[in-house]
């Protein structure tokens, strides 16, 4: 449900932001963002940036030993970046007149410096969350696969994107310099629901966990609905982003946004429903006998 509530908090600050023009003193009109990753460019960035942040940690809550758990896991170490390297601004009429150094899709140059902050903050986080893990698993006496993998994972992305924003002969166009995507954030967030969109897929066939309360039959389709319509969500993000042209001032990759985080939100919400009594909550740790 806390997750839910997330996803709430995210599209009310987008939408408030779409009818307040300005916010001292108080104007009202009709502004639509690009999408809801150009909140960041706003005055609602604080609870887009929290709202990641707030996921990240939540999914990390859930860790469990089942194949979904393991891909949200993978979730929460993108779930931070997406927070942490904006998106680009094609120009200076994408978000209230922020000026770019150059006419193609940038970042403001002050923001550079911020999302270069934000990465070392992030690649010293990863290293320590992953140490501090791994000595628990031994001093516990839990080894965990999965633990393990997705700890690996969440290295390679830290190094990967430590090395895009400060290697001298990768940083030179970031953060346009993810091959073939080119930006960072959009590769992130196209990743981070292209996983997620998984989760929903394995649970439909049945329960994950030991002792977990199986959906019933009306769950299960919901479940497949999510994954179908993300996944077509997702390729409609893509042709937006490629096409950005040919739609014009239509807000597709703002609805496309908004739908996916809908959908995010209705996974959790049917999960919710489902495990609610469930006697033993997912746990990293191996069930005791």
């Amino acid at each position: 449900m806390s997750l839910v509530l997330i996803v709430f908090a995210l599209l009310v600050s987008v939408a408030l932001q779409s009818f307040v023009v300005m916010w001292e003193p108080m104007m009202f009109g009709w502004n639509p963002l690009h999408s809801i990753s150009h909140a960041i460019y706003t005055p609602a960035r604080d609870v887009f940036a929290g709202a990641l942040i707030a996921t990240s940690v939540v999914l990390l809550a859930l860790s469990g030993r089942s194949r979904a758990t393991t891909l949200l896991d993978v979730c929460a170490v993108l779930a931070p970046l997406i927070a942490i390297v904006p998106t680009g601004l094609a120009d200076t009429r994408a978000v209230g007149h922020i000026p770019c150094p150059i006419a193609t899709e940038c970042i403001p140059a002050g923001y550079v410096g911020s999302a270069k902050a934000g990465i070392a903050v992030y690649a010293v986080v990863v290293v320590a969350v992953v140490i501090t893990m791994a000595v628990i698993r031994r001093r516990t006496r839990t080894p965990n696969r999965a633990a393990v993998l997705v700890s690996l994972f969440a290295l390679v992305t830290a190094a990967v994107v430590t090395a895009l924003a400060f290697a001298p002969a990768l940083n030179e166009y970031f953060p346009f310099n993810f091959w073939p995507v080119n930006s960072i954030h959009f590769a992130v967030t196209l990743l981070f629901f292209g996983v997620f969109a998984a989760v929903p897929i394995l649970y439909a066939g049945g329960p994950l966990e030991p002792g977990e309360t199986p959906p019933t039959p009306r769950q299960r389709s919901v479940y497949r609905w999510i994954a179908g319509l993300l996944i077509a969500d997702l390729v409609l993000l893509v042709v937006a982003v490629l096409f950005r042209q040919t739609f014009g001032e239509t807000p597709v990759v703002l609805i496309g946004e908004a739908v996916a985080l809908i959908l995010f939100a209705a996974f959790w919400w049917v999960q919710t429903f489902q495990r609610w009594n469930d006697p033993n909550p997912p746990s990293i740790a191996a069930p005791r006998p």
